[in-house]
């Protein structure tokens, strides 16, 4: 059961990791189209992680929607 509960809580909880701090209008216009595409009631974190170099991860239960920098370049070298 409890394991049932930490999928349902990760599930609406998104966390936002950018290498800055993200403006306040930018902020808004992610939680919106995150809460468009989840449901209302989800728990937008925002952290600043400099290892990403630029861009962003958003992390939403087992989803993860990876545009940062690092990622990109991870995968550019997964494919040489």
């Amino acid at each position: 059961f409890l394991r049932l509960v930490r999928i349902d809580q990760s599930r609406r909880t998104a966390l936002v990791e950018s290498a800055e701090a993200l403006p306040d209008d930018i902020r808004d216009d992610v939680t919106a189209r995150l809460a468009g595409a989840y449901g209302a009631g989800l728990q937008t974190t925002f952290t600043v992680n400099p290892a990403l170099l630029g861009g962003m991860s958003i992390r939403v239960g087992s989803d993860v929607y990876d545009g940062s920098v690092r990622g990109r370049l991870a995968a550019l070298e997964a494919r040489l």
